[in-house]
């Protein structure tokens, strides 16, 4: 594996963090949130006038979605488990949730620098820039898989996209799709008619506390309480950081990894401030594998 060394400058302004924002309203207006107990019955028909959104109440970050999903797939968060595992299905497990039983893993683990059948023997540990970027091309391959059936997902509020992500990485494209009920009923906005094809599932009652969360965000659309998402790194603006001062950014190269989503790069960063004519400058050095 070649390590790619280059050295960046910028100006510090302040990190800004991207959310996706819609251009129009949606026809059902996503962007109603209710922190009530029961959640409410989803949001009034979007008015074509309308420039501003509803109350959004308040929204996960990128770094909070993926430390939302990889808390239902690890105890260790987005740390992930370095040492193989068997899943309560049986499967041997790594990382953030990776799955050593499913048919691209040899060419993933290999991607990233590491010995599959070491790994699933348990003879070698993943490091904490494998254990980000494998998970990183998941998160964005769920990402992908929502999208696909999702019309409206960029004007969702965060709380939801990380629900719907969160329910794609755990079933997979085949599994998410089957969710008809939920997906129409999101896709015209009526909240309590998706959580309730939630909890009405099998999956719900297999993954038991994990859908409980899902349906609890699904109805809200908002962090109302301080125990609805887990805590997160600081934010890192264009890219996301992990445990181990780990960070994974999106790989300019044209490169694929896991169905034919954008392949991240698992970067270490070192800082260093100057003051140069009148200004600080953060000279970054970054290493990407």
């Amino acid at each position: 594996m070649q390590t790619k060394r280059s050295l960046l400058a910028a100006l510090l302004f302040g990190a800004t963090v991207l959310v996706p924002v819609a251009v129009t309203p949606s026809p059902a207006l996503a962007y109603e949130v209710d922190c009530g107990a029961n959640g409410g019955p989803g949001p009034r028909p979007g008015l074509p006038g309308d420039e501003e959104p509803e109350q959004q109440g308040q929204q996960m970050t990128p770094e909070e979605m993926r430390a939302f999903v990889a808390s239902h797939e690890s105890p260790n968060g987005l740390a992930g488990d370095p040492h193989v595992y068997i899943d309560t299905m049986g499967h041997p497990t790594v990382g953030v949730g990776f799955n050593l039983d499913r048919a691209d893993a040899r060419a993933l683990l290999t991607k990233v620098g590491a010995n599959y059948d070491a790994v699933r023997a348990g003879t070698q540990n993943l490091t904490p820039a494998q254990i980000a970027t494998l998970f990183e091309a998941d998160f964005i391959a769920a990402s992908a898989t929502v999208a696909r059936y999702i019309y409206n997902f960029d004007s969702l509020t965060t709380s939801r996209q990380a629900v719907l992500i969160d329910m794609a990485f755990n079933l997979g494209p085949a599994g998410f799709k089957g969710f008809r009920n939920m997906i129409n009923a999101v896709n015209v906005g009526n909240w309590e008619a998706a959580a309730r094809a939630m909890s009405q599932s099998l999956w719900a009652t297999q993954v038991g506390t994990r859908a409980a969360q899902d349906i609890k965000l699904m109805r809200q659309g908002a962090l109302c309480q301080p125990g609805d998402a887990p805590a997160a790194p600081p934010p890192g603006g264009n890219h996301v950081n992990y445990p181990g001062n780990v960070w994974a950014m999106p790989d300019t190269s044209g490169a694929t990894i896991g169905g034919g989503s954008p392949a991240p790069i698992a970067c270490r960063l070192d800082h260093i401030e100057v003051y140069y004519e009148g200004s600080w400058i953060d000279i970054v050095v970054v290493d990407c594998y």
